[in-house]
């Protein structure tokens, strides 16, 4: 029996986020980076269509970015989003629960960005004199005389759009959710590689209205 009232849910949202950039170069050679971890909130609502089907709908921020990290440094670069996904979903109750399956697009749009590079303060783990960070993975992120949202080589694109699909377990208002989105938008005006946003989302959800 699915305990979930019939109707129109809405409450709040927030959780984790896990992000990197995907990228590939010119000759689709993927470009190895690190887990960034951020944090999601805003607000949700979810309608039933039927007894097991639902649409549903979010305007969230969303901390995303890109990481990357080796012996000797972290360079991190940071986007503030306001996300909004569409999606549709199939519910099967399990009791006093219900687990659910989810699909649909989203658009964002970043209104914050920033670039950071830290060396490792250690002085046992100095870089040998003849290695150069600007010759790393490093490369991108030092880079303090480019607009970090722009059109210029090394800047991004403040819109992303693209698929996201999770799973959801929940019990009377709340959920637990898990969600990979993944950008179709090429999001780096640079012509030889390409770049798409990844994020793992966990978040609980509390509907007020239930």
């Amino acid at each position: 029996m699915l305990t979930q009232a019939q109707g129109l849910h809405y409450g709040f949202t927030g959780g984790l986020t896990a992000s990197t950039i995907i990228e590939k170069s010119d000759i689709n050679s993927k470009i190895e980076k690190t887990l960034k971890y951020g944090y999601q909130a805003g607000v949700c609502a979810e309608f039933d269509l039927l007894n097991v089907v639902y649409v549903g709908t979010a305007i969230s921020f969303v901390s995303k970015g890109d990481k990357f990290k080796d012996q000797f440094a972290v360079s991190k670069a940071n986007f503030g989003c306001f996300e909004v996904p569409v999606y549709f979903g199939y519910k099967i109750p399990l009791g006093n629960f219900y687990v659910s399956a989810n699909i649909g697009p989203y658009s964002s749009i970043a209104i914050v960005g920033s670039r950071s590079f830290k060396a490792d303060a250690d002085p046992e783990n100095e870089p040998p004199f003849e290695w150069n960070f600007e010759e790393t993975g490093h490369e991108a992120y030092i880079d303090n005389n480019t607009e970090f949202f722009g059109d210029d080589w090394n800047s991004f694109k403040r819109f992303d759009s693209g698929i996201s699909a999770g799973l959801k377990l929940g019990y009377q208002q709340y959920q637990l959710s898990a969600t990979y989105s993944r950008g179709f938008v090429d999001i780096r005006p640079e012509e030889t590689i390409k770049s798409n946003n990844s994020v793992l989302n966990i978040s609980l959800v509390y509907f007020i209205k239930y």
